[in-house]
């Protein structure tokens, strides 16, 4: 199976990952050498950064694959069955 990403999908998600890997490390050098960096909070700073590009860039979407299947002239089934009336 072949997964697709498209080019703005893979840069938003290399940005993710750049400022997840950067916090991470900014952490790390903040509380010392002997400690490990904040991974939760990494987790979360790319997180977030690659939800807000991706409303920003990628939240388009494609459109429909196919046009309406339902013949022009007929309405909606629930509007048919209003009309219908009672013997």
């Amino acid at each position: 199976m072949t997964l697709h990403i498209d080019d703005v999908g893979l840069v938003i998600l290399a940005v993710g990952l750049l400022v997840g890997h950067a916090v991470y490390k900014h952490t790390k050098s903040t509380a010392g050498a002997a400690s490990k960096g904040d991974v939760v909070g990494a987790i979360g700073a790319a997180a977030a950064v690659i939800t807000a590009l991706f409303l920003l860039f990628g939240g388009g979407g494609s459109p429909p694959a196919a046009p309406d299947s339902r013949p022009a002239g007929h309405g909606l089934a629930s509007t048919q069955v209003s009309e219908v009336r009672p013997t």
